[in-house]
């Protein structure tokens, strides 16, 4: 009795709790990596502009 009580409280504790870092941490990771796209991007059209503003010389 006691150990299916601790197996289920153990059971518990990993769905509610680790779980939800888990997913978090992987959230957290893919956010950052949006940011990188942004920043790639940005940086893109800043060289566009520079090339067309010598292009127009």
């Amino acid at each position: 009795m006691t150990l299916s009580l601790i197996i289920a409280c153990l059971l518990i504790f990993i769905i509610l709790i680790i779980t939800p870092l888990i997913v978090s941490k992987k959230e957290e990771e893919s956010s950052k990596s949006i940011n990188e796209w942004e920043k790639i991007k940005q940086y893109g059209k800043k060289i566009n502009e520079k090339t067309r503003n010598n292009k127009n010389k």
